[in-house]
């Protein structure tokens, strides 16, 4: 994948237990650990409109930042899809930043990568500001997540700080609490 998108900015797994994997970091000294639980995402999921409801924990250990997600609805989604294959979870995606969705998979396409959207985060008026492909052909798909430049780069700057230097304390925090207003999901 980094051919054609450059360098990842973290590794995603789908997991069907999420308190696992989060108590799985911690015991292992890794975190803090920063939670969104149970928000409501909008999203269309292979064309049609299906919003999930997740879970997704992020943390840091150095540079590299891991993320879990544990969907807890049966809306259509990339995640539940995932699960259907790999029922235990694992690893499901990349994620990049890019200056537009459309200019980096004409790039990709120039580079000879062939690439099918699976799913879209899209803001109220319906617009996608994150969104997930996965390469064509492939029976088991490793997806990528490509989100423009701009509002998750100092949530990602301010998780990577704090794990720097972590000294065991508050070791699960609230994302939401880092998130500006107009970008936090409603929970559920």
């Amino acid at each position: 994948m980094s051919q054609y998108f450059g360098k990842a900015v973290h590794a995603a797994f789908v997991v069907p237990d999420i308190e696992k994997s989060i108590r799985r970091m911690l015991d292992s000294g890794i975190g803090p650990v920063y939670v969104m639980r149970r928000i409501r995402v909008a999203a269309r999921y292979r064309g049609t409109r299906h919003d999930v409801l997740i879970t997704a924990a992020f943390v840091y250990s150095g540079t590299m930042q891991y993320e879990f997600v544990q969907q807890h609805d049966d809306a259509p989604s990339a995640y539940r899809e995932f699960l259907l294959r790999h029922p235990q979870g694992g690893f499901h995606h990349l994620a990049y930043f890019c200056d537009g969705f459309d200019a980096v998979l004409q790039e990709a396409t120039a580079k000879g990568g062939l690439f099918d959207l699976v799913q879209e985060f899209i803001t109220p008026d319906g617009t996608a500001y994150e969104i997930y492909v996965e390469p064509r052909n492939v029976a088991d798909p490793l997806q990528v997540q490509l989100m423009v430049h701009g509002p998750m780069e100092p949530f990602f700057a301010q998780m990577e700080q704090a794990a720097a230097n972590w000294d065991g304390s508050e070791p699960i925090r609230n994302a939401l609490d880092m998130l500006p207003p107009a970008m936090r999901p409603p929970v559920e």
